[in-house]
């Protein structure tokens, strides 16, 4: 059990990185973000990690209660 929780918790800071680096800053995209590939890749990406950390969260959760 600990280590789904290691894993969702992980999964869910990849995410929230990935978001931060993204993030605009004086109203300018970074660099990796100017290109048409990144703007279909990105998003999925910050998805799967997010998904991935609360299904992870909540299959800890589900478990403890039975």
């Amino acid at each position: 059990m600990g280590q789904e929780i290691l894993i969702g918790l992980i999964s869910l800071g990849i995410a929230a990185g990935l978001v931060f680096v993204a993030w605009p800053r004086g109203g300018a995209s970074p660099r990796f973000l100017q290109f048409e590939a990144a703007l279909v890749l990105y998003p999925p990406l910050v998805m799967v990690f997010f998904v991935m950390g609360v299904a992870e969260l909540i299959t800890v959760y589900s478990s403890i209660g039975h």
